[in-house]
């Protein structure tokens, strides 16, 4: 998709401006409904980050972060009377906070109430030293003093009220002979709709992965031509792309569709991944028992995979055990049978040649049995025939006896070789490489020994002798079936219902992957048992890695060591809050700081109150 550069010209300062007003908010809480309306502000997607604002306000009415953001939202759509509506609702909560006071003075300045900007800017300068909205308030008291209105703030209105009127999505079209260089054209999302679903296969890739950028109320009219699509759409790309649709329109109908893939057993793992992915911005309550429970599932039937394995194991042991003694009376009737051949040939070798059948050659006499008083008993012709026929019976019993012992060691190799398919059911397979947790992957920083005992890598659990471990191998539906076990334990920490720990204890004990134990540790942080607390801390003083995703653990991090506060004494963690709410480089992990500061003084302060 190609955005137009002045567009993106314009939403730049617009977007610096929510950022770096963030850093002074304290007291509101930076929620998930908070992060995720920010994220969708930075992409343009005004009303679906509108619904997450709405939703956090319904449920915590008292959030101003909440309403300042809906304010810069009607600020961007340039409907100044409703953004001061909510800026001053914000101010309400927090009357001295620099960005909340300043987002009004922007929207008094914007309706050409020049007095009341003048006052709200003046009041940041006055109450915000030395900030960033402070330098800000100055160069707009500046403006307005030299020229009677802010041209920045005309251009600002002006690039909003254009967004007013964007409800198309502008489409890289496939390169054709005619149409020589690609240029971008204007699709509706009803053309993208046909496309995706008629199209031929790379028209219906391209346009269900452009789907997703419209606006949930945009994609909520076609949600029952999306969801009989996933019926009968053969190509796997286009099927993940319709589920992330699905999951954007965040209906009840959708929810349920989603679950259905989640819980079905005709789904592959890879695209479970995604419905839950589609899943996991639209969480509730019920929603998360529902995920609990197809954790529980996930792990209940690993458990009776094994036993069946077990029982599985015993038959064929005993089927072999049966048919290793049916060969060792075989082998004990082979042994007889060639004593009596022994016997029989010793006769017949004994017997002079003339008797045997043979010409004597001249002055030949019998030789006489070693030690034996007697010549050997000469044999009639006759006795000699039945021998030579006992001889040929016995070597044909021998030869039927050999290959049926022959088909014996067929069938206990075969039985051992099924044996060996579920003795590898029974093996838990812990990953020490890369796994992928809903989009983000996790790399093991550590390297495991030379030698681990089996069943016992580092910190790992003693496991039951009748279990071992291995490991998953790369891209397999082991791997796949894995993130989406971690992926689940990741929401249900950060829906936090203590209630949930122990299937997750069970599941990581199933699902474990060394590159994601810290997460695990904060999970069980989330849900209030600190075992990892001193990991996590040392997580917030390493370098910055390279994973889009580390912002936002960082913030949770910070979130946990704050509920831990509450509950624990530690100045060095106090610092270390203190200092990340001044000096972390990331806006998010500061107010995240500020925020677990805030309850830890608010705490304190609730003490002497009790004790009376």
């Amino acid at each position: 998709m190609i955005l137009n550069k002045k567009f993106l010209k314009a939403l730049f300062p617009v977007i610096c401006f929510i950022f770096f007003s963030a850093g002074s908010i304290t007291a509101a809480e930076m929620t998930d409904n908070i992060k995720k309306g920010i994220s969708k502000m930075t992409l343009n997607r005004l009303d679906d980050a509108l619904t997450y604002f709405q939703r956090e306000l319904t449920s915590n009415p008292r959030n101003g972060l909440a309403s300042f953001y809906i304010g810069e939202l009607y600020y961007r759509k340039a409907d100044f009377s409703k953004a001061l509506e909510y800026y001053q609702k914000a101010i309400e909560t927090e009357p001295d906070n620099a960005a909340f006071n300043l987002g009004a003075g922007s929207a008094y300045l914007a309706a050409g109430q020049i007095d009341r900007a003048t006052e709200q800017f003046q009041r940041v300068i006055n109450n915000a030293v030395g900030t960033y909205e402070a330098e800000r308030a100055k160069q707009m008291l500046s403006k307005i003093n030299s020229t009677g209105r802010d041209k920045e703030i005309v251009e600002k209105w002006q690039n909003a009220e254009k967004n007013v009127q964007v409800e198309r999505i502008v489409e890289k079209q496939p390169e054709t002979p005619s149409a020589g260089p690609m240029q971008a054209q204007i699709v509706s999302v009803e053309a993208l709709v046909k496309d995706a679903r008629f199209g031929p296969e790379t028209k219906r890739k391209e346009a269900s992965r452009n789907l997703f950028n419209f606006s949930s109320s945009q994609l909520e009219p076609y949600l029952s031509q999306f969801i009989s699509q996933m019926d009968k759409e053969k190509n796997e790309d286009v099927r993940k792309n319709i589920l992330l649709v699905i999951g954007k329109t965040q209906t009840k109908q959708a929810v349920d569709y989603l679950f259905k893939v989640l819980e079905g057993p005709d789904y592959l793992f890879d695209t479970k991944m995604v419905a839950l992915q589609g899943l996991s911005e639209t969480l509730s309550p019920e929603a998360a028992e529902r995920l609990k429970n197809i954790l529980d599932k996930m792990v209940s039937s690993k458990l009776k995979m094994r036993e069946e394995a077990k029982g599985k194991i015993e038959t064929i042991e005993k089927r072999i055990d049966d048919l290793e003694s049916q060969k060792f009376v075989i082998k004990n009737d082979i042994a007889k049978l060639q004593t009596q051949q022994q016997t029989i040939s010793n006769k017949l070798n004994m017997q002079p040649a003339a008797e045997a059948g043979f010409a004597q050659p001249p002055g030949f006499a019998p030789p006489e049995a070693p030690g034996a008083e007697k010549p050997v008993e000469t044999l009639s012709p006759e006795q000699i025939k039945e021998l030579r026929a006992q001889l040929r019976t016995l070597e044909n019993d021998i030869k039927t006896k050999e290959a049926r012992i022959a088909r014996l060691e067929k069938q206990v190799e075969a039985l051992k070789t099924e044996k060996t398919k579920y003795e590898q059911l029974l093996v838990k397979r812990y990953s020490t490489g890369t796994v992928k947790v809903l989009g983000v992957e996790r790399r093991a920083s550590v390297e495991t020994p030379e030698q681990v005992p089996p069943g016992a890598p580092p910190e790992m659990p003693v496991l039951q002798p009748s279990v071992q471990t291995s490991f998953v191998q790369a891209g397999s539906e082991e791997e796949q079936e894995q993130s989406l076990a971690l992926s689940i334990i990741r929401i249900l920490g950060r829906i936090g219902r203590p209630e949930h720990l122990s299937v997750i204890e069970r599941a990581w004990e199933e699902y474990r992957a060394n590159s994601f134990e810290l997460d695990y540790g904060l999970v069980r942080a989330q849900l209030g048992s600190y075992e990892y607390i001193e990991k996590l801390v040392s997580r917030l003083q390493d370098d910055y890695p390279s994973d889009p995703g580390e912002v936002y653990f960082r913030a949770e991090i910070v979130k946990v060591i704050g509920n831990y506060l509450s509950k624990h004494e530690n100045q060095d963690y106090a610092e270390l809050l203190g200092y990340l709410a001044e000096s972390d480089p990331n806006q998010v992990v500061k107010v995240a700081a500020n925020q677990a500061l805030s309850k830890i003084k608010t705490k304190e302060a609730d003490k002497p109150a009790q004790r009376t």
